[in-house]
Parts: structure tokens; C-alpha cells; sequence
């Protein structure tokens, strides 16, 4: 295919450049034989004049007898459509050229020469305004009417202008109006003749535009074998057995007996606390030793297992401290597995929501510090992947904390093996509410990073409060966490806003102006307007500040 194109462009560019050398050629050669259709005038050098015109013993004019009977301004635009002017002889040579030129013709022929008046009297000049009036060849012999020079016409009242003859006064006046053959004159200095410049620049034209053409076509195709030899050097690489696994040479690819194995054929002894909708998630002992966690999603009959492989090696080519790795997968005849590292602690929303009696709750400064962590696995998403990874699912369950009470954030990319009916059902909560779910989500189905913003400032608040994002109220039914605490922040009674566990776990109480400054940034991240939210980055810092003065 390259070849191909090679050779297109290649045969273009010569075809364009004989094409153009074609032109000059025949330009030049068309020119010469114009120029020339008698033997005679090519032997006096008239190739650079038009045809049946003669050049100049100076060479560097052209003459044209025009033998149509026409008056003198009739004729001087007759001689300024060959981009020249009535002739103009400055020298006897000239003159006596121009008179053999006009022939036998009785009455004369036209030249230049016109009377005008100016401000140092009546002079004559030449009407191609460039030629010096060398008065000194206008006096050789007596004018017409008995003048002897072309001066004596000052007085009259009719416009002369000047005729060239063949009897004994070479230059007589004769009045503008009447009729006579005219001598034109070209300057070849000039070049601008007829269509000769016309001819120039259409070559000088067709010659760039086709550099311009072949330039574009080397570009083009340059891109297209480009790009075809980066796919065929990827598909090579792909062809390689040992580059072609469908999933990073870090993790594995699990059989189902495998997982059932290390999982006790999935036993309810085994299973985490999770949301069983999406299959649920167990805990299991690998072989050599570490413990995993191997989340179970629904049974899917449109997902082939290439697409999943490939799903799931995306999700695992991101790593940051505050995700949860992901160790392994399976996919055995629609049923899919992920498996992730064992975090010790489990999700968050048992240490907010099932401690046991007696059991230890988190302080203050552990919440924060579960914030901060988890927004700053958030941030990574959003600004150090490219493309940006939106999480789609930020929840207390999906956050997992490790034996120091630092946030992972588990589930990247998994919202796109859960139903959209699912991940709605869970999201939106009873009475109307949306939990988690921005509201552009919901009413427009716009999904960006600012979706995530708005899952975290909900995720925020519930940290600080120790209340779900909705939960039952026997006064009023369903009630969203926001209904509840929207009056107490609109009243500045930011310390009843803390979970009654903070104050039991630890005498160290954060100031009110520290709790306004998390609520704060609760209230920014949930705006109605997704542009008006922060960015995660721009979060994170604001947590670190909130921090020192604990």
C-alpha cells in the first residue's frame, strides 16, 4: 500500500513539473513564432514582440503599424489595449524607423506627440509620459498651415496632435479628431504586453502550486505509512506470545476452581460486609500466602471475556497508594471475579455505621486523615491518568482502610460491569433522595470528574456527621443528610454537627472554626453547578490545612 502511494506521489510531481516546464516552453516557442511569422522579422530580432510588429534599432521597443483609420484618442486606447501608448521617437533613427514602418500612407499615421497646456505655456509631450520631446527633430522642415514648428499651434483654439509622414516634414499637427492610421509602441522593458505577463505569472502560478500540491501529498502520505507501521509494529508486538496476555504479567488470571478453593466455595463465613446486588465480595488465602479479596459480580451474558480482560487490564495499570491493586480476575462462562489486595481494616462504612458494642471508633483526626487520603486517590483519577478516570461509585463502602487508617479507594472502572438500574437503585435512596449521585447524573445522565466531587463532598459530610446519606426518621419518613444539617450550618452550631462517637473516642474535640472549615468544603463540593465545584486537587489541600490546627 505504501509503495502505492509512493509511486502516486511521484508520477503527480512529474506529471506537475513537465506540465509546467511544457508551458514555459510552448510560452517561449509560442512567443517566437507570434513574433516572427516573417523570415524577415525574425533576421531583425523580433521575438519578444507580438506578431507583425518589429523592434526598435535599440531593442528595447516594439512597433506596430495599426492600419484601422481612427482618431487620435481612439487610436492611443487602441495602443493602450496592448499595454502600450501611440509611438514616441526621441532619437532621427527612431523617427526615420517609424516613418518606413508607416509606409506609403498618404495622410500619415499617428504618433504620440499632443499639445498641452501647463504652467510654463503650451508645450508638447509624448503621451507615454516617459519618452523625452527632442525638439531638435521637429524643425528639419516647415509644418502644415506654414508654421515652422509645432509651437505656432499655441494660439489656436482646436487640439493638435502630432502625425509621422513620408514627404519632406517628417512630423506635422493635425487636429485629434480626424482619422488616420496609428504606429503603436511597447516598452519591452516592461514585459506586460498583450497577454505575455498574463502568461508569466499563470506559470510562476502552476509551477508554486504544484510544489505546494507535492508538499501536501509527501505530507499526507508520510502520515498514512506512518501510522500504518505503528499498527503493524503493535500487532507484532501483540502477536508475541509473551507479549499477548491479555492481562499484565503482574497479576493473575484465576481458574474458577481456584477461587472456590481459597474462597471455601465462596462460604457466607468468608464474606465481607458489601452489598450482595453485585454479587458481593470474600475473603480468600492464596496459596503462597497473602490474603485477597475477591469480588463476585453479576452474571452478564453480554460481556465477552476479551472485553473484560481488557476492562480490567486498564483498571489495573493504575496504581497509587490509596488504591486498592487489583491482584487478579476471572471470567468462566459469564461469571466474572476480580481479586484485590486484602485490606485489613475493611470498608468504611463499618467504622462508621456497625460498630460493635464496645468496639473502637474514629476519632477525629483518623476521620480526617481517611478524607485526605481517599481524596488524594481521587485526585490521582482525575489528574495524573490520562484520560481523566471517572470513579462512577464513591461510597463508604467502596473505601477500605489499612491498619495506620489510611483510605483505598476500591472499585475504579468497576461501575462499568454493575447495571446502571443497580448502581440507580443504590444510589437513589428511599423518599426521593440521591445519596451519592450528583444531580446531573441523575436528571441529564452527564457523567465527569465533577460527579466524583459531588459523590466525595457527600462522602465528606458523612464522615464528620456519622450519618448516612439517607436514613429513616420516624417524625418525617426518609431524610437526606443534608435536610438535617443545612439548619445547624445555617445557625452556626457547627459542634452539633459531629458524630457523638468523636467525643466518646477521644477527649481531643476539633474547634468550631475547624469543623466550619470542613463543612465548608462539603457545602463547595456538592454544589447544584458542576463548574462551580472544586477540582480534587484543590480539595486535598484544603484537608491538609484543616489538619494541623486538630
Amino acid at each position: 500500500m505504501e509503495g502505492k502511494l509512493i509511486s502516486l506521489l511521484l508520477i503527480a510531481c512529474l506529471v506537475l513539473r513537465v506540465g509546467a516546464s511544457n508551458s514555459v516552453l510552448n510560452n517561449s516557442f509560442g512567443a517566437q513564432l507570434v513574433a516572427s511569422p516573417e523570415k524577415q522579422n525574425r533576421s531583425e530580432g523580433t521575438a519578444p514582440c507580438l506578431a507583425g510588429w518589429v523592434i526598435s534599432p535599440t531593442k528595447r521597443k516594439c512597433f506596430g503599424y495599426i492600419s484601422s483609420s481612427l482618431s487620435w484618442d481612439e487610436s492611443e486606447t487602441r495602443c493602450n489595449g496592448y499595454h502600450g501608448n501611440l509611438a514616441a521617437m526621441t532619437s532621427f533613427q527612431e523617427l526615420g524607423f517609424v516613418q518606413k514602418l508607416c509606409g506609403e500612407v498618404a495622410s500619415g499615421c499617428w504618433v504620440g506627440g499632443i499639445d498641452i497646456n501647463s504652467q510654463a505655456g503650451f508645450v508638447w509631450k509624448w503621451s507615454d509620459n516617459t519618452s523625452h520631446w527632442n525638439e531638435s527633430i521637429t524643425v528639419r522642415a516647415p509644418l502644415h498651415s506654414g508654421c515652422t514648428n509645432l509651437s505656432c499651434y499655441v494660439n489656436t483654439s482646436n487640439e493638435f496632435c502630432t502625425l509621422v509622414t513620408n514627404e519632406t516634414t517628417s512630423l506635422v499637427a493635425e487636429r485629434c479628431n480626424r482619422t488616420h492610421s496609428s504606429i503603436c509602441m511597447v516598452d519591452i522593458e516592461k514585459k506586460c504586453y498583450h497577454m505575455h505577463c498574463h502568461r508569466e505569472y499563470l506559470i510562476i502560478l502552476a509551477v508554486v502550486s504544484g510544489m505546494i500540491l507535492c508538499t501536501t501529498l509527501a505530507v499526507i502520505i508520510w502520515l498514512l505509512v506512518f501510522k500504518r507501521s505503528k499498527r503493524r509494529r503493535k500487532s507484532r508486538k501483540l502477536s508475541n506470545p509473551a507479549a499477548s496476555a491479555l492481562v499484565p504479567p503482574s497479576w493473575k488470571v484465576f481458574t474458577c476452581e481456584e477461587l472456590r478453593s481459597i474462597t471455601k466455595n465462596f462460604s457466607e463465613g468468608n464474606r465481607l460486609l458489601g452489598d450482595a446486588k453485585t454479587g458481593g465480595t470474600y475473603s480468600g488465602l492464596l496459596p503462597d500466602g497473602p490474603r485477597v479479596a475477591v469480588k463476585r459480580l453479576k452474571r452478564s451474558s453480554f460481556q465477552r471475556k476479551k472485553e473484560f480482560y481488557s476492562e480490567i487490564g486498564r483498571v489495573a495499570r493504575l496504581h497509587h497508594p490509596n488504591l486498592v491493586a487489583v491482584k487478579g480476575c476471572c471470567y468462566d462462562h459469564g461469571d466474572r471475579y476480580i481479586v484485590y489486595e486484602f485490606i485489613i481494616n475493611g470498608p468504611l462504612d463499618r467504622w462508621l455505621h456497625h460498630i460493635p458494642r464496645g468496639g473502637r471508633s474514629l476519632d477525629w483526626a483518623m476521620r480526617m486523615k481517611v478524607a485526605t487520603t481517599l481524596a488524594q486517590g481521587i485526585a490521582f483519577l482525575h489528574d495524573k491518568v490520562r484520560p481523566q478516570v471517572v470513579h462512577r461509585d464513591i461510597r463508604a463502602s467502596n473505601v477500605l482502610l489499612d491498619e495506620e487508617f489510611g483510605a483505598h479507594l476500591m472499585g475504579v472502572g468497576l461501575s462499568k460491569f454493575v447495571p446502571w438500574e443497580v448502581m440507580h437503585e443504590r444510589t437513589v435512596m428511599a423518599g426521593g433522595t440521591y445519596g451519592y449521585l450528583a444531580p446531573e447524573f441523575v436528571y441529564r445522565n452527564e457523567l465527569t470528574t465533577k460527579s466524583d466531587v459531588y459523590s466525595f463532598g457527600v462522602l465528606l459530610l458523612e464522615i464528620v456527621t456519622g450519618r448516612r446519606p439517607a436514613q429513616a426518621v420516624d417524625s418525617v419518613g426518609w431524610q437526606s443528610i443534608f435536610e438535617w444539617a443545612t439548619p445547624l450550618v445555617q445557625a452556626h452550631r457547627y459542634p452539633e454537627l459531629l458524630d457523638p462517637l468523636i467525643s466518646s473516642s477521644s477527649s481531643q474535640i476539633p474547634e468550631a472554626g475547624v469543623i466550619q472549615k470542613v463543612v465548608d468544603l462539603v457545602y463547595a463540593c456538592t454544589q447544584h453547578v458542576p463548574s462551580m465545584r472544586p477540582r480534587m486537587s484543590h480539595v486535598v489541600h484544603q484537608l491538609q490545612l484543616a489538619q494541623p490546627s486538630i
